[in-house]
């Protein structure tokens, strides 16, 4: 009983904090992703629509859906950071977390390595997460309310069940127990992936033609690459980077094409046979 009155005075105590620092990253990662791509670029981002856009009343009633569920996760990171917290110093007698605010204490070619770091470990984690979210045992319990966005938008990128939204948190402990981190590290890295996010969601192809293709670059996940996942509900299981993907033969093999004709500008074709609705609930293995 003791404990469980402790953890929640550290979520309670930890919650105006959390809500405004998670807060203020999701309207800056997210609002400036649907700031730029839906409103102020939009007609010059036109012909880089990967898929037709739904229809007035579908979009407004799935932002809505997007919105809510993105404040419910932000509450679940934050209580999640909280609880963890506090059990791993009850369990361990004293802080476990490997923060730090000096950036003395390793440098600064250190505090952009553990950026560099967090970024690969992130996709590798986030790889097999989500595949194991696709089984079918699992999907409607951990992703199903996610890809209820067939067709997404930036709005897409916080929108979570409860239980998918605390896989997603535990990476932080995981990496926070085994890898230094800088306080000022870290905020960038969630501003970095938070930005992403709403990137691989928005519906606009952003990255230049031959981009996917390229042997370098091509490492590197479009917004196509991403947005073929939600129109198939399966393949593109990565999220940074098609490493994974590739070795592990879950790309979908229209990517590239598909990454093709849009930035080719020869994707109308596409764009009106693929609108789908505002929901996919199928799992896929």
């Amino acid at each position: 009983m003791e404990f469980t009155i402790n953890a929640l005075n550290s979520f309670i105590t930890n919650l105006p904090m959390g809500i405004e620092v998670e807060g203020m990253r999701y309207v800056i990662g997210v609002g400036s992703i649907y700031l730029l791509t839906w409103i102020i670029f939009a007609g010059v981002l036109k012909n880089r629509r990967i898929r037709k856009a739904l229809p007035s009343q579908l979009r407004i009633k799935q932002t809505i859906r997007e919105m809510r569920n993105s404040v419910l996760s932000i509450i679940v990171f934050i209580f999640a950071y909280s609880i963890t917290n506090y059990a791993l110093e009850d369990y361990f007698g004293g802080p476990v977390f490997k923060i730090y605010s000096d950036v003395a204490e390793y440098g600064w070619a250190y505090l952009v390595f553990s950026v560099v770091l967090w970024t690969i470990g992130l996709d590798t984690y986030f790889y097999w997460t989500h595949r194991f979210m696709h089984h079918k045992k699992f999907y409607n319990f951990f992703h199903r309310t996610h890809h209820r966005s067939h067709n997404p938008s930036p709005f897409t990128a916080y929108s979570f069940a409860p239980p998918e939204a605390v896989l997603v948190y535990l990476f932080v402990p995981i990496f926070f127990t085994l890898v230094p981190m800088h306080t000022m590290a870290f905020g960038a890295a969630m501003l970095i992936q938070t930005t992403r996010n709403a990137m691989a969601h928005c519906g606009y192809e952003l990255f230049p033609k031959g981009w996917a293709r390229h042997p370098i670059l091509g490492i590197f996940a479009t917004v196509t690459h991403h947005d073929l996942h939600h129109e198939k509900s399966h393949g593109n299981y990565a999220f940074y980077f098609t490493f994974w993907d590739r070795v592990m033969g879950t790309e979908h093999p229209e990517y590239l094409e598909r990454f093709d004709r849009v930035t080719q500008g020869t994707n109308r074709q596409s764009n009106a046979l693929a609108q789908g609705t505002d929901e996919s609930t199928q799992p896929t293995t």
